[in-house]
Formats: C-alpha cells, sequence, structure tokens
C-alpha cells in the first residue's frame, strides 16, 4: 500500500493524472478499505448552510478517491477560523453527492460552475447559498471551464477530442470545437482564447466569435497551465512527460505578435512542474515541482531549490495566490484517500498556518 501512495505522489507531479494508475482492482479493494476506515474514524462534522459573503475566503475544489465518488466543496473563510471545517457544502446544502472527480471551478453569471471530471457533467451552485442552480450533462471528461463571451462558456476535456461549446442561459451544450488530444487549462485575453493541449507540442488559439482555431504555436511537450500579465503577456507551463522522456519548458509569448519572447526548457524528463501562478505585482512567477518555486520573470535561469520545500509525507497538487498581500495557498493531497488541507505562506515562503479540506484538494475559487 505505501508502495502504491508514494507512486502516486510521484506520478502527479510528473501530471499522469491519477485516473490512469487507479486502474488496479487491487490498489482499487485496498483503496476502498483506507476511505471506509477514515469516514468511520473522522466523520465530516455536521454544518449548516449558511450565506457565505463575497471577499472573506475562497472555494477550494476537493476531487475524491478515483471511482469513489466522494468528491466534495470546503470553504475556507479567512475572517473567521470558527467557521472552518471540512465539511461537503454541497453535499449538506443540497442532500446529494457532488460527484466523482471535482476538478476545478469557475465563476460564471455570478455563480460558480464545479467541473466534475469523471462523472461527465458539471454543477451550477449558488456561491453565498451552495444550493444547485442546474446540471450541465452530456461532456465526457470535462476539465475546465471559460466563458468567453456573454452567455457562451468553452469546456476543456480529456478524452473527447474536443472543446464543447455550453450555453450559460439555459446550461446546455451547443456544440464543439474540434482539438485532438487532451485540452486543458484555457484563458480569455485580447480578444483570443489561448487552450493547452497535455498530449501535444502545441498552444491553440480559438476566435470565440467564429469558434474556429485561428492559430496554433509550437512550444514544448505536455501544455498544461497558462496565464496572462499586465504586459501584454501570456505565459505558457509545459509539464513534459516523465513516461514518454519528453521535456517540458517555460515560455512566454507576445500576445500580439505571436512571437516567443522568453523561454526555460527544462533539462531532465522529470522536472514536471504544474499550477502556474504569478504574484500580484506581476513581477513573479510560482509553480509546484515537488515544493513551490518562485522566480522573477526577468531571471535568466529557474531557482535551483524550491522556495517552500514539500515533506516527504504531502503531495502538493493545487496553488494560488492572494489578490491583497500576495500569500501563496497550497493544497497539500498526502496520500490521495485521507482528508487533506490547504496551508497558506507569506510571499517570502513563511508558513502562516492550514486547513482542513476533504480528500484531494486541488483547484481554488476566490470568493
Amino acid at each position: 500500500m505505501r508502495k502504491k501512495l508514494s507512486e502516486q505522489r510521484d506520478l502527479n507531479n510528473k501530471i499522469t493524472w491519477r485516473r490512469f494508475y487507479t486502474k488496479s482492482m487491487i490498489f482499487g479493494v485496498l483503496c476502498f478499505s483506507v476511505v471506509q476506515f477514515t469516514n468511520c474514524k473522522d466523520e465530516h462534522p455536521k454544518i449548516h448552510a449558511t450565506s457565505i459573503s463575497q471577499g472573506k475566503g475562497l472555494f477550494v475544489s476537493n476531487e475524491g478517491t478515483f471511482g469513489m465518488g466522494n468528491a466534495s466543496l470546503t470553504y475556507i473563510d479567512l475572517e473567521n477560523d470558527s467557521l472552518n471545517t471540512d465539511a461537503d457544502l454541497f453535499k449538506t446544502t443540497n442532500n446529494l453527492p457532488l460527484g466523482d472527480i471535482f476538478q476545478s471551478m469557475s465563476l460564471i453569471n455570478k455563480n460558480v460552475w464545479m467541473v466534475v471530471n469523471n462523472s461527465g457533467k458539471i454543477e451550477v451552485i449558488n456561491p453565498e447559498t451552495s444550493k444547485s442552480i442546474a446540471t450541465i450533462k452530456n461532456l465526457k471528461s470535462p476539465r475546465y471551464a471559460l466563458e468567453v463571451k456573454p452567455g457562451k462558456v468553452y469546456v476543456s476535456d480529456l478524452y473527447a477530442n474536443s472543446i464543447s461549446i455550453v450555453d450559460a442561459n439555459s446550461y446546455t451544450k451547443t456544440g464543439e470545437i474540434k482539438c485532438k488530444g487532451w485540452t486543458e487549462e484555457l484563458i480569455l485575453f485580447q480578444n483570443k482564447v489561448w487552450v493547452t493541449n497535455h498530449y501535444s507540442d502545441y498552444l491553440y488559439i480559438i476566435n470565440p466569435s467564429t469558434d474556429f482555431i485561428t492559430d496554433s504555436i509550437s512550444l514544448a511537450y505536455g501544455g498544461s497551465s497558462l496565464l496572462s500579465d499586465k504586459d501584454g503577456k501570456v505565459w505558457v507551463l509545459c509539464s513534459g512527460d516523465f513516461i514518454k522522456k519528453r521535456i517540458g519548458g517555460l515560455f512566454c509569448i507576445n500576445a500580439n505578435t505571436l512571437k516567443i519572447e522568453k523561454q526555460w526548457l527544462f533539462d531532465k524528463v522529470d522536472f514536471n512542474p504544474i499550477k502556474l501562478k504569478q504574484n500580484p505585482a506581476n513581477d513573479s512567477l510560482y509553480f509546484i515541482n515537488q515544493g513551490i518555486f518562485g522566480f522573477p520573470k526577468s531571471a535568466s535561469s529557474l531557482p535551483a531549490n524550491p522556495l517552500i520545500f514539500q515533506a516527504s509525507s504531502s503531495a502538493f497538487y493545487g496553488l494560488t495566490v492572494q489578490s491583497s498581500n500576495g500569500n501563496l495557498f497550497v493544497s497539500d493531497a498526502a496520500d490521495f484517500v485521507s482528508h487533506g488541507k490547504v496551508s497558506a505562506y507569506t510571499p517570502k515562503g513563511i508558513f502562516i498556518k492550514s486547513y482542513k479540506t476533504g480528500v484531494t484538494p486541488g483547484e481554488f475559487l476566490w470568493w
């Protein structure tokens, strides 16, 4: 069991997602036993759904254990710690489970769109009450949702070989954009939709008015996360692939000319960072690679050591930066079957405190 959990942590940091190594029947049985024991020993505390005021904290998506249907939603109140528990807001409020693998969240039309990957759906809730508004179905294996025009949402996908187009008013899928491979994160910048593709060397650009791919830029293998900055640049993190012996890299692209202005190609196939983020001052970047690396955008090379070291019992899995002060919030999936945690650090990497979460905390949404 210890060997399998160790493999999970390693593969996570190499972006070979857990769905590929949870297919073992023996491992599935062992995980189920551990989860059952954990649930009996440490049940979710009872909570009462109350109004969550905007500007006080952040939501955390807890993926759960693959195949167990124990995904959950946690809210961290940064102003009143007495309100914080690892209880599942969605299940408590709506009296039904969220589903299997809670991948990501987006704020669209003032509602939270919760992408539930292995359940092939998106649950839409009111962020103040956590009450369900709609369920968007007929999605194969959705990853991230992005509103690209008023009422129009793009949804990337692991297996569909396409990006789904969803009507944000009727909550129905209305079309798709063919794009071979595993499409991942999306951003809207300068009237273009920029999409990473984990099974290729290319970054794709889509016209949100016509729903056509207009350009592609050759980068490195394993496109994962990306962001835009105040200087008109798009930064793209390609994680590489340890199994396929493909290296990744970090790239800075001029959004007007589509030219690569700066790049760091990783020199090792086992250096597979994820979750690219930037600080509020717009001059530094962060990512996860068995620790949190931080460095200025002007750097000529990547740092040799992380800003925040990852303990042997931890598995850093998600990252976000607080816009008001630059504090870093890191999700820790631990062994991927027990409840995890989120830890807060100063921009200099000094530990502040930790918060309880559900199983396998991943993405964040500030509210």
